[in-house]
C-alpha cells in the first residue's frame, strides 16, 4: 500500500516538532525542579510497592488503576485500556474506530457478562442488525480511575447475566480542593492514518460544591476501506460534598459519534471496485463500496449517584437515564440475487431508551461481619427511526419497554475465624420480555393464536458464595498464600433482542432461561517482593443456552403465506404444499432459536506482576478456556457458534524507568488460531453463512514516554510519548476476520495543572 504510506510522511513535522520540545524540555533542571523563586510542589510519596502496582490481585478481582497503568498511546476509551487483561478478548473490526460490544470476557459476549458504572449495570436491549449492548466509544477515560474485573457468577451485587463475570468502570469520587484553582489537564495526540485524539478535562469546587468538564475530540481515516470515524464527546459532573466522605452527583454526557462501515476490497471481484490503497478484504465485510454504508450515532447519558454515611450504615444509590439511536444508512439492491434490478436506499435507524436505579446500603452489626443489602430496576426500550417503505408516523415508531428487571440482593461477609472468610450472598431477580409478534412493516402476525405482543415472565432465588482461607498461619513458606473456591448459581433470562426477537422473529415466546452451576478455585500468592501471582481455574455448567438455529423445523426465514395454508397448519412463502413443509399452527419459529441442552466451560487464568527491580515493572497473563456441548441434536450452527473462540491467549507488559525523566512500555499480545463464522443478509430474513479461518498472531508494542517537567510556569507536569502499534508489522487477521492494522506510529503531549 505505498501511496497511504507516503501520506503518512505527512506526520513526520508533527514528530519533529514533538521530538524538538521532547530535546528543550529534557534539562534535568526543568524535568526535576522548579525554578528559584517559585513555590515547589512534592511529587507523590511512595509509600509501599502496592502503590507502584498498576494492576491490584485479589482473589475475587483484579483492581486496574488507570491513573498507574501505563499506557502504549493515549486510549480513546476505557476499553482500550482494560483489554489487555488476560481474561479479556478484544474482537473489533479495527483497533482505529471504536465499536460496540468488542470485549468478551471468558469467553461470554456481552449478553452474558456485567458492564457497569459504579456498580450499576451499563446496557441496551440491543439487538437491530447487530448485537448494541454497550458503545465503549461513549466511555472516555475522563473520570474513570479504576476498573474491576471480577471474574465468574460469585457476586449477588450484579445482574444474573454475569455468568462471564463484571467489567466495573469506577469513577474519580469527588473531593475538595483547598484552592478555587481547578486541576486539569490537556493531551493531543497524532498517529498513523491521520488518527487524532485530543482530550481536555477541568476538576474543582467552590466550597463544598464540585464541578468537572471534559471533552473528548477522535477522528480517523481508518486503516480499513471506507472506515472513517469522527467523535465529539462531552462530559460534565456538577456535585456537592456531604459530612463524613459522602456526596451527591449529577453526571450527565452527550456524543456525537459519526462512523462508516468498512466494506469488501477484492482484486478477483469487479463489484467491490478494487482500490490497492486499501489492505484486500475478500469476506469479512457484507457490503461492497458502492453500497457507502454508514452509522452514526447521537447519546445523550444522565446518572446521579448519592453516597451517604449514616449510623446505620453507608447507603449509596444511583439513578441513570439514557438516550441513544443508530443511524444505520447503505443503498441495497431492489432484489439482491438481480443487479440489473436497481437499487434502493436500505437504511434503518433504530432508537434505544434506558432507565434505572440501585439502592444499596452496606453495613457492620460485629467485627468480622459486613452486610450489603439493596435493590435494582432495570428499564430497556427500544423502537426505530425513520425507515424506507414503513409506517414512520410517531404513534408507529415510539419507543416500546423490551425489558424489565426488578432485583433484590442480600451479601454478606464473615471472617469465621483469622484466616478463613466466606462471603455468601442471595439475588431475587424477576425478569418480563415483552416479545413483537408482527411484522413491523406489514403488520402480519407471526405466531397464529397469539397476540401482537407477547409477554413473559420469569422470576429466580440465585444464591452466591466465595470461599478464602489464608495459608499464613500453615507455615512460614506459605505466608501471603491464599486458596480461594467459589461456587454459585447460574440463572439468565433471555433478556437481549438478539434472543427473543433475532430478525424480528418472535423466538423469546419459546425460550426458556439459562440454569446451571459456576465453580472458581483460585490459587492466590506473593511469590517474593511485591510480585503476585494468581492461577484460576473455572468450569461452568450451563443447561438450557441459548443458540441460534440454521435450520429450523418449525420456522421459515421467509415468513408466512396466509393464503396457502390448511385449517392446522401453514406454508411458508414460495413452498410447495407438501407434508415436510407444513408447520402447524401454533408452533411457528418454535426452533428458530433454541435451548441447547447443556454447555459446558472450562478454562485458567494466570495473572503474575510486580516490580523485578525499583525500576522495571512486569504484568504476564495467560488464558485457556474450552466450550463443549454435551447432549443430543447439536445443530451446526450452535456448534459454530461455541467454537467462535481462540483457545490460547498470552500478553505481558514491561515498563522501565530508564532515566528519572524517561520511561519504556513495551507490550506483547498472543492470540491462538480459531475459526470465525460471519453471516450475509442475502435476502430479507435469508441468511448465508461462512466460515473463516485466522491463523494464530503476536504482536509488539513499544512506547517512550518522557516527563519533560514536573513544574514550569503555572503547569504542575508535561509529558511527551512517541510509540509504535505493531512495532514488527505482524500480517494477521483479528478476531472479526478484517486485516489486522499494520504498523502505525503516533506521538503526543501531555499537560496537567
Amino acid at each position: 500500500m505505498p501511496t497511504r504510506q507516503h501520506a503518512d510522511l505527512l506526520l513526520l513535522p508533527y514528530i519533529l516538532t514533538a521530538g524538538i520540545v521532547f530535546f528543550l524540555f529534557s534539562n534535568p533542571s526543568l524535568a526535576h525542579q522548579a525554578k528559584s523563586d517559585s513555590p515547589y510542589k512534592l511529587q507523590e510519596v511512595r509509600v509501599n510497592a502496592t502503590e507502584r502496582q498498576q494492576v491490584t490481585i485479589q482473589p475475587q478481582k483484579s483492581t486496574m488503576r488507570l491513573d498507574n497503568y501505563k499506557k502504549i498511546g493515549f486510549p480513546q476509551n476505557v476499553a482500550d485500556v482494560v483489554k489487555e487483561m488476560p481474561s479479556i478478548d478484544y474482537r473489533g473490526a479495527t483497533d482505529l474506530v471504536p465499536d460496540d460490544d468488542t470485549l468478551y470476557l471468558r469467553g461470554f459476549d456481552s449478553t452474558r457478562f456485567v458492564t457497569a458504572i459504579d456498580g450499576s449495570t451499563i446496557r441496551k436491549s440491543g439487538g437491530r442488525r447487530s448485537s448494541h449492548i454497550v458503545d465503549y466509544a461513549l466511555l472516555p477515560p475522563f473520570l474513570i480511575k479504576s476498573v474491576e474485573v471480577l471474574p465468574g457468577p460469585h457476586s449477588a451485587l450484579y445482574p444474573a447475566k454475569g455468568i462471564g463475570g463484571v467489567i466495573n468502570f469506577k469513577t474519580r469520587p469527588p473531593k475538595r480542593r483547598d484552592s478555587l484553582k481547578p486541576d486539569g489537564s490537556v493531551s493531543v495526540s497524532y498517529r498513523t492514518y491521520d488518527t487524532q485524539n485530543h482530550n481536555v478535562s477541568l476538576q474543582g469546587n467552590v466550597g463544598n460544591f464540585i464541578y468537572d468538564l471534559g471533552y473528548q475530540k477522535y477522528a480517523t481515516n481508518g486503516y480499513l476501506r471506507n472506515n472513517e470515524a469522527d467523535f465529539d464527546t462531552f462530559v460534565s459532573r456538577l456535585g456537592y460534598l456531604l459530612p463524613n466522605d459522602g456526596y451527591v452527583t449529577l453526571t450527565a454526557s452527550f456524543a456525537d459519534l459519526d462512523r462508516e462501515i468498512p466494506v469488501n476490497n477484492n482484486p478477483s471481484n469487479n463489484a467491490t471496485n478494487y482500490d490497492p490503497d486499501y489492505p484486500v478484504v475478500k469476506d469479512s465485510s457484507r457490503f461492497n463500496q458502492w453500497q457507502d454504508p454508514t452509522w452514526d450515532k447521537e447519546a445523550t447519558n444522565c446518572r446521579l449517584n448519592l453516597k451517604l454515611p449514616t449510623p446505620i450504615g453507608t447507603w449509596k444509590a444511583n439513578a441513570y437515564y439514557g438516550n441513544e439511536n443508530r443511524d444505520y444508512s447503505m443503498l441495497e439492491y431492489k432484489d439482491r440475487r438481480d443487479p440489473s434490478s436497481g437499487t434502493t436506499d436500505g437504511s434503518w435507524e433504530t432508537e434505544w431508551r434506558q432507565q434505572g436505579g440501585k439502592i444499596t446500603d452496606t453495613f457492620s452489626l460485629a467485627g468480622g461481619h459486613q452486610t450489603t443489602l439493596g435493590t435494582e430496576m432495570e428499564q430497556l426500550y427500544d423502537g426505530y427511526g425513520d425507515i424506507p417503505g414503513w409506517d414512520n408516523s410517531d404513534a408507529a415508531h415510539n419507543d416500546k419497554k423490551r425489558i424489565e428487571t426488578i432485583s433484590g440482593f442480600a451479601q454478606h461477609k464473615w471472617s469465621i475465624i483469622p484466616h478463613l472468610s466466606l462471603t455468601g450472598g442471595l439475588r431475587f431477580e424477576d425478569d418480563t420480555i415483552w416479545v413483537s409478534n408482527h411484522s413491523s412493516s406489514s403488520g402480519e402476525k407471526y405466531i397464529t393464536g397469539r397476540g401482537k405482543w407477547i409477554e413473559r415472565n420469569w422470576e429466580e432465588w440465585i444464591p452466591k458464595s466465595f470461599l478464602t482461607y489464608e495459608l499464613d498461619g500453615l507455615a512460614p513458606s506459605l505466608r501471603d498464600t491464599s486458596l480461594s473456591a467459589g461456587v454459585s448459581k447460574i440463572w439468565h433470562a433471555p433478556d437481549y433482542h438478539g434472543d427473543y426477537n433475532p430478525q424480528g422473529k418472535p423466538t423469546g415466546a419459546w425460550l426458556d432461561p439459562e440454569h446451571g452451576m459456576g465453580y472458581d478455585l483460585i490459587l492466590k500468592r506473593r511469590l517474593i517482593w511485591d510480585i503476585n501471582m494468581k492461577v484460576n481455574y473455572a468450569y461452568y455448567q450451563i443447561k438450557d443456552f441459548m443458540a441460534g438455529n440454521e435450520y429450523p423445523e418449525y420456522g421459515t426465514r421467509k415468513g408466512f403465506d396466509p393464503t396457502k395454508e390448511g385449517d392446522d397448519y401453514k406454508i411458508p412463502r414460495g413452498m410447495k404444499d407438501t407434508e415436510e413443509n407444513r408447520v402447524p399452527k401454533g408452533k411457528e419459529y418454535k426452533d428458530y432459536h433454541i435451548n441447547l441442552e447443556e454447555v459446558t466451560r472450562q478454562g485458567v487464568d494466570i495473572e503474575l506482576n510486580g516490580n523485578l527491580s525499583r525500576d522495571l515493572y512486569f504484568m504476564l497473563g495467560y488464558a485457556w478456556q474450552d466450550f463443549e456441548y454435551k447432549g443430543d441434536n447439536y445443530p451446526a450452527s450452535a456448534k459454530e457458534e461455541l467454537d467462535n473462540r481462540a483457545e490460547h491467549f498470552l500478553n505481558a507488559k514491561l515498563t522501565y524507568q530508564l532515566t528519572d525523566p524517561t520511561r519504556l512500555i513495551l507490550d506483547y499480545q498472543y492470540q491462538d488460531e480459531q475459526v470465525i463464522e460471519k453471516s450475509e443478509e442475502i435476502e430479507p430474513d435469508v441468511y448465508e453463512f461462512q466460515e473463516i479461518e485466522i491463523d494464530s498472531y503476536q504482536v509488539v508494542d513499544l512506547a517512550v514516554e518522557h516527563t519533560l517537567f514536573n513544574q514550569w510556569r503555572g503547569i504542575d507536569k508535561g509529558m511527551f510519548k512517541l510509540y509504535v502499534n505493531n512495532m514488527f508489522n505482524q500480517d494477521y487477521k483479528n478476531t472479526s476476520g478484517y486485516p489486522a492494522t499494520d504498523v502505525t506510529v503516533g506521538t503526543g503531549l501531555s499537560f496537567e495543572f
